[in-house]
């Protein structure tokens, strides 16, 4: 049956006299009781399903926020962690005996870290002995059954970020930041920099955006390192072990609601595990502050749910009380139906009866208003009824009343409807139709006016629009901070360059002179001379580094082919006794910037070279290996030394070495920036290899526009 089978196209009364309404007044008294209950039942319905769906939009931008924040906190910790590690770097090479620093010589490189951030550096021997500490305490403590200093004892040479420690001598908890020390190839020692957690809290507290928000950092085990707020509370902790980070498997962010394990307050936690140290940093905002705006309106919605209740309760009961006296007068029923108007107007609850074998379709009043018609007025024809559905809505309804009207069920839907001046309501609708002999007969049902609550999820709406500015605004600064940060790197390794080429001069005018030194201290003078040299080679390279992350992309056609065959030339022409065999595929083109694209084929062709060094026979390739997805991806290959993959994360990282500098010289640049500019074109960077057998890095990049795809290549070139 079709929507026009639902109503009778006849006009009907809207109200019954008194004497229909005194025929059977315990049947009467029945359908009033129902009536309530169903009213009431779908009241409280409506506003428990608003609330929990406002809180739930509430609940799921806070996550996503939280997971915003703590990936833009990832950022600005790692970069922290990522200066320090440089600074342990530099110290350990600057200590090459790992057991004093008599000169102050760490000094210069902790001014550079955020002031009071590191308390103090500390050296150990092999066994675990402190044997110096910057500020003269603890030497001599046996730290060798540590967890982080076994970890740099049996582990590769990475940065380790060991569980907070309790200062004896002023209680200050701090995080061990340590590397280790080799002599010969063998471990002999570590070298630590103790970082204050409580210093570390307040520098991630910045980024809260509110008083019970808080910020976790806790190292790969879930001990906790730092804590925005309740730091004391915190502090020789760990995280819960039902945490989803801490489970087998877990992604690298995400979110989760949970009460926090310290100040047990419930939370909406999103998370990010920075990649190499395995550290977590973890954002929870208050939910008492996420869900604060809409507080106010819940209760108001609840106090006024409440009334309409009662009101709805007590008219319904007197209007039974009423019926069931049936020797009341017409007047006292007409009374009762008033009050439960009222209460219907109230609750801006309307309903229908429909006889569709009489075509006699009673609306209440408040379904007239509703639909803006005069009190009086007749019910409307299923014409104008469909008139006044929003267009948008009407195909949707029919189908839902038809479909309805076949199975003799229910119908429970929300629509809008348009008023003679033009304004759109919301409303909801539930009927059901009620059959005799296989043919409906009977519809009954009620309609809700909820544009309000539309009107509050709107409103919704406009407050996370807001909270995702402040989002945006807290990241533009940390995007603004990291942009400072990289400007203080430029100016830093450009500031170096006269130092030490007045330390190299100074060296080489000893050199001439070295008859009248003693062996040791030509010694001593051939490794100042080494290390400027390496040091010039780092200061080159980072300058380099910030020099490309500067430069404009300029996208053109660029012949891959004849980019690398140029770039073989120039490394064979500085070892022209090495025999390499050459494999580069023609007619390789791509939509890049010329100049960026030639770096990224230096350093990768550089590379093979080197490391191919000491095959017996050097073989070196450059090809297309694919193309899918708007993607072309390219390999470049050699059998030389290759790599352990347990080590592939730190390929593409900065000052990241897997060999040493006696085997292969170099700086751990090349590839950081060869992961930078392809990253900068819109492509990714990929690594596969077995040590002694060889590497192959690949790197995509993307296609060229479709208007330009169209074109014959030879021709752009």
């Amino acid at each position: 049956m079709g929507y026009n089978g639902v109503f009778a196209n006849k006009e009907a009364v809207s109200t019954a006299g008194p004497d229909i309404v005194l025929l059977n007044s315990n049947w009467r008294s029945a359908v009033v009781l129902l009536f309530t209950v169903a009213a009431l039942t779908m009241l409280w319905g409506l506003n428990q399903r608003s609330q929990d769906e406002l809180r739930t939009q509430v609940l799921a931008r806070a996550a996503h926020s939280s997971v915003q924040l703590a990936d833009a906190m990832a950022g600005q910790v790692g970069a922290e962690l990522a200066l320090m590690d440089h600074a342990l770097l530099d110290l350990r090479e600057t200590l090459p005996d790992g057991q004093s620093d008599d000169h102050g010589l760490h000094k210069n490189t902790l001014d550079f870290l955020p002031d009071g951030l590191v308390s103090y550096l500390s050296l150990v021997s092999a066994d675990g002995l402190v044997t110096y500490n910057s500020r003269g305490v603890g030497v001599g403590l046996d730290i060798g059954d540590r967890t982080h200093f076994l970890a740099l004892q049996s582990g590769p040479d990475h940065l380790v970020i060991g569980a907070p420690v309790r200062a004896n001598f002023d209680g200050e908890w701090l995080i061990p930041l340590g590397r280790p020390l080799y002599r010969n190839g063998q471990f002999a020692g570590a070298i630590y920099l103790l970082v204050s957690s409580e210093r570390m809290g307040q520098r991630m507290g910045r980024l809260a955006l509110d008083k019970e928000d808080v910020l976790v950092l806790a190292n790969a085990n879930g001990k906790l390192l730092a804590r925005s707020v309740d730091y004391g509370a915190a502090m020789g902790k760990s995280v819960p072990p039902d945490r989803p980070f801490m489970q087998e498997g877990a992604a690298a962010s995400g979110s989760y609601w949970q009460n926090s394990a310290v100040d047990q307050l419930p939370r909406v936690f999103g998370w990010h595990r920075l990649p190499g140290s395995g550290a977590l940093i973890v954002v929870g905002l208050s939910e008492s502050s996420v869900l604060a705006p809409v507080v106010d309106a819940s209760n108001r919605s609840r106090w006024l749910t409440g009334t309409l209740s009662a009101v709805l309760l007590l008219g319904g009961l007197a209007v039974t009380w009423l019926l069931w006296r049936d020797g009341r007068s017409a007047r006292a029923m007409h009374e009762s139906e008033q009050l439960l108007k009222g209460a219907q107007g109230m609750a801006k609850l309307g309903h229908w009866s429909l006889d569709m074998r009489t075509g006699v379709n009673v609306w209440s009043e408040e379904l007239h208003r509703i639909f803006g018609n005069a009190p009086d007025a007749h019910g409307l024809s299923v014409e104008a009824f469909l008139e006044r559905v929003h267009p948008d809505d009407r195909q949707r309804l029919v189908a839902a009343m038809g479909e309805a009207a076949q199975a003799f069920g229910a119908m429970d839907i929300v629509h809008r409807i348009v008023m003679g001046d033009g304004r759109v309501k919301h409303v909801r609708a539930q009927c059901v139709f009620e059959g005799e002999n296989g043919v409906a007969v009977r519809n009954r049902g009620a309609v809700q006016d909820i544009t309000e609550v539309r009107v509050a999820q709107l409103a919704l709406k406009e407050m996370n629009e807001k909270l995702e500015v402040r989002v945006e605004e807290r990241t533009r600064e940390l995007a603004a901070l990291n942009n400072e940060l990289e400007a203080f790197s430029y100016s830093v390794s450009h500031d170096l360059r006269t130092p030490l080429r007045s330390i190299h001069g100074f060296a080489s005018l000893l050199e001439e002179e070295s008859d009248k030194l003693s062996p040791d201290g030509r010694a001593h003078l051939r490794r100042i001379q080494d290390a400027a040299r390496r040091m010039g080679l780092l200061i080159s390279d980072l300058l380099t580094m910030a020099h490309q992350s500067r430069a404009v992309v300029n996208l053109q056609w660029v012949s891959l082919s004849e980019l690398a065959q140029a770039v073989a030339q120039d490394v064979e022409r500085e070892d022209p006794q090495r025999k390499v065999v050459w494999s580069i595929e023609p007619a390789l083109w791509a939509w890049a910037d010329p100049v960026l694209m030639r770096v990224v084929l230096q350093n990768l062709l550089g590379n093979a070279w080197k490391y191919s060094g000491q095959a017996a026979q050097a073989e070196i390739s450059f090809e297309k290996v694919g193309q899918a997805h708007g993607m072309t991806e390219f390999c470049v290959r050699d059998n030389g030394a290759g790599f352990d993959m347990a080590f592939v994360d730190q390929l593409f990282q900065p000052f990241k070495r897997l060999h040493a500098h006696h085997e292969f010289e170099g700086t751990g640049v090349g590839l950081a920036s060869v992961h930078r500019l392809v990253q900068r074109h819109g492509g990714t960077v990929r690594a596969e290899g077995k040590v002694g057998q060889g590497a192959a890095i690949y790197f995509t990049l993307p296609d060229a526009p479709d208007a330009l795809a169209e074109q014959d290549v030879s021709q752009q070139g």
